[in-house]
């Protein structure tokens, strides 16, 4: 388990091939039966304790760690997932323009489960919703959403029968987020009342749930059995390893319970007694590309990338296609650091932006790899692809036209940078005629 890339570090965002793989795995299903493409949906993961889960463009589902942790079981979750598909097949993040003149003032939105965190001066209310600044300047825009919040209820609901999956999940985490909800004077209870998770709500989606075929289908128990397991990497990686433990005492001798034990004890900083632990579940479960990655991270991050590099190996071997398994032993190639080891990294690092070629930290990692073979100019385009994954439309236009130097005109490189430069040009406001003439000007 990582932070994701620089840009998405400051909001919380992590990533894990275990977690991602399961979510995408489990919720095909779902995602196909409300007409979305399964394989276009990503998921992004937030390392927060509060419960929510939101809708994004660009096909994007965000669910916070602590909604994971706290649901009782799959069926929660996928309720709360199907719910996000109803918000993308629906198109609703793409028309907050309408929200925006119902509440006449400038604002973000998120269209998750979560409450907005600022109102009319009530900045505290609601549950930490990941939104940008602004606030809504009247309930019309609650009203609003209201009407979405509703239809992807229905969707979701139905999405999930059509995916021979009982929707009581959605039902069951609807009245746990509600319980959640405080509000301590008139003025906040007349915004709940008017709030998307009202009573009618709720009944409503209840009814509906009810009535279908699947509602007393039981989670499918590999899937309870995977699901018990992110939980408890969850809990090892982002508890306090005293809560861990508490959770998972010494008594369990589940599987789940030992793989948070371990990642536990290895954040107390008993590294060797964690990795033996750890070679006891890999001779239980030697296929397990992710007991083998969590391996490499433990040697990586204590200062032994050697180490680290036969278990990253073994990992990517097992799973050869997981683009943060190729950038976990690129970068420990890089660590290294010798002429074959650097090679070895570039090779690895190219297949894990084939598969993710949005991933600034992969790009760094190539830059890095190219600098150490004194390859300046594929060093500063990679480094330029970065800045431009980074949002740092400036510096990557700078390193875009600096490495094109370095290449011949007709070569795909420098055409790269030439995209690169375009791009950034107009994220800038800058025309095409006018980022040209600077090019040749330098």
């Amino acid at each position: 388990m990582a932070p994701a890339s620089a840009s998405a570090q400051s909001q919380s965002v992590i990533r894990d091939t275990e977690i991602e793989t399961f979510l995408k795995t489990e919720t095909r299903p779902v995602l196909a039966a409300a007409g979305l493409d399964p394989d276009r949906v990503h998921y992004l993961l937030i390392a927060s304790d509060e419960l929510n889960a939101f809708a994004t463009t660009g096909l994007r589902i965000g669910i916070n760690t602590g909604t994971i942790t706290e649901a009782d079981n799959p069926n929660e979750l996928f309720g709360v997932i199907a719910h996000e598909t109803g918000h993308l097949s629906g198109g609703h993040m793409m028309r907050t323009d309408e929200i925006e003149r119902a509440a006449r003032a400038p604002m973000a939105i998120s269209l998750g489960l979560g409450i907005i965190a600022a109102l009319a001066g009530a900045p505290d209310a609601g549950a930490n919703l990941m939104v940008s600044s602004g606030t809504f300047g009247t309930l019309g825009a609650l009203r609003y959403m209201q009407t979405e919040e509703s239809a992807a209820d229905v969707a979701g609901v139905k999405a999930m029968e059509k995916a021979g999956m009982s929707a009581k999940g959605l039902v069951d985490f609807f009245y746990k987020f509600r319980n959640v909800e405080t509000f301590s004077n008139a003025e906040r209870y007349q915004f709940f009342i008017t709030h998307p998770l009202s009573r009618e709500r709720i009944q409503a989606t209840t009814r509906l749930a009810q009535s279908q075929p699947h509602y007393n289908t039981p989670d499918r128990p590999e899937t309870i059995a995977q699901f018990n397991i992110v939980k408890a990497k969850l809990a090892g990686f982002l508890d306090d390893p005293i809560k861990t433990f508490q959770l998972y005492p010494e008594s369990d001798t589940s599987f789940p319970a030992r793989y948070a034990r371990v990642i536990a004890t290895y954040k107390r900083g008993q590294w060797d007694q964690a990795l033996t632990m750890l070679d006891a579940l890999i001779k239980e479960q030697p296929d397990n590309p992710y007991l083998w990655e969590l391996k490499g991270q433990i040697y990586f991050e204590t200062g032994r990338a050697p180490l680290a590099k036969p278990a990253h190996e073994k990992s990517v071997a097992l799973m050869p296609k997981a683009p943060l398994l190729q950038l976990n032993l690129g970068q420990t190639l890089i660590a290294i650091g010798d002429k074959e080891s650097l090679n070895a990294a570039v090779a690895h690092l190219q297949e894990s932006i084939k598969y993710e070629d949005d991933d600034s930290f992969a790009w760094e990692q190539l830059a890095q790899a190219y600098d150490g073979l004194g390859q300046a100019g594929l060093a500063r385009l990679s480094t330029a692809e970065a800045q431009f994954y980074n949002g740092d439309y400036m510096a990557a236009r700078t390193s875009a036209v600096w490495s094109q130097k370095y290449f011949d005109t007709s070569s795909p490189e420098y055409r790269r940078a030439r995209d690169i430069v375009m791009a950034t040009s107009s994220e800038m406001g800058i025309s095409p005629v006018e980022a040209e003439t600077k090019r040749r000007r330098r």
